[in-house]
């Protein structure tokens, strides 16, 4: 199936509600519909989307693809964003649209497989979900390839040096907060809820032991959930984090002894789970599309992020 995000010029998506005579009666959804025979997912998007709702595309892009297994069957959902399109929106079959902020939307008759989506657009979580790696890098170097990546478009970093003693790690932080106050770059640190509080930042990366050890997690942060298994998956839904971070998909030098899981495992891991997961081990910009097609958000990188 191919569906399709609108957003508008305020900020809003939106949903449609399925009619009576559908499976799920009642319940909201993005627009779009099943792929025709020798039909891309593109062509798809398009057709369905003018078939739907009245509007021709003119601006959109693919994102994440998400596969769904129900009763032995597998639906393979195919999700573009879009943000541009000529015509005026209307329900063609019958159907009640609204148009919503997800940060304030009630989602709770959202269909199960669009929640995924919801929870990554209310966070609006980018493509790129970019580590801080300071201690291999000289000063200078990283201040100029964090400057640079803000300005190509850096939304999301986590601090994450765990070779800094504590005094030169709340350097490091105020020193970033100053070159980042004026954008729109949100900014989580590693591990510690109390710096989070204390340098008012974004949010915060729990570890696995964190994850497993903490009953409630901070509900006025944005909480990242580092996870390896199955298991640290359903922990990471169950206690509601905001997104996950799940590897190493590639070898990596940050966990040297530890056996990549490989893009296969990934994906199943992720067809099973309900909540945004970027993959992380290994990751550049080139393996953007591997995560989406996976049904990852995106990447999360340590290293090839900050080469300029």
């Amino acid at each position: 199936m191919a569906v399709g995000i609108l957003k508008d010029s305020d900020g809003k998506y939106l949903l449609g509600k399925r009619l009576k005579s559908q499976s799920w009666p009642g319940w909201w959804e993005f627009p779009g519909g099943k792929l025709e025979n020798n039909e891309n997912p593109s062509d798809a998007l398009k057709r369905e989307i003018f078939e739907e709702l009245g509007v021709v595309i003119s601006k959109y892009r693919q994102w994440t693809t998400r596969r769904v297994i129900e009763k032995n069957k597998i639906t393979i959902l195919y999700f573009f964003l879009i943000t541009s399109w000529t015509g005026m929106v209307e329900g063609r079959e019958g159907q009640e649209l609204q148009w919503v902020n997800l940060k304030t939307y009630n989602a709770t008759k959202v269909l199960p497989p669009n929640q995924v989506i919801q929870h990554a657009l209310k966070n609006d979580l980018p493509d790129i979900y970019a580590i801080t790696n300071f201690h291999e890098i000289p000063s200078d170097k990283f201040f100029q390839a964090l400057n640079k990546k803000v300005n190509d478009g850096l939304r999301l970093i986590q601090i994450r040096e765990k070779t800094l003693v504590k005094t030169e790690l709340e350097d490091l932080i105020k020193r970033i907060k100053k070159i980042l106050q004026y954008t729109s770059v949100r900014i989580i640190i590693n591990s510690s809820i109390s710096l989070a509080y204390k340098y008012q930042l974004d949010g915060v990366q729990l570890n696995a032991k964190q994850l497993h050890e903490l009953k409630y997690f901070p509900k006025d942060l944005l909480v990242g959930v580092s996870c390896h298994s199955e298991k640290d998956l359903e922990m990471a839904e169950e206690k509601n984090a905001d997104f996950a971070v799940l590897g190493s998909v590639k070898e990596t030098l940050t966990h040297p002894n530890l056996e990549p899981i490989g893009w296969g495992k990934f994906n199943k891991l992720v067809d099973k789970s309900n909540i945004p997961i970027y993959s992380i081990g290994g990751m550049t910009k080139n393996d953007i599309p591997s995560s989406f097609d996976c049904g990852g958000i995106g990447i999360a990188s340590q290293r090839a992020i900050w080469d300029i």
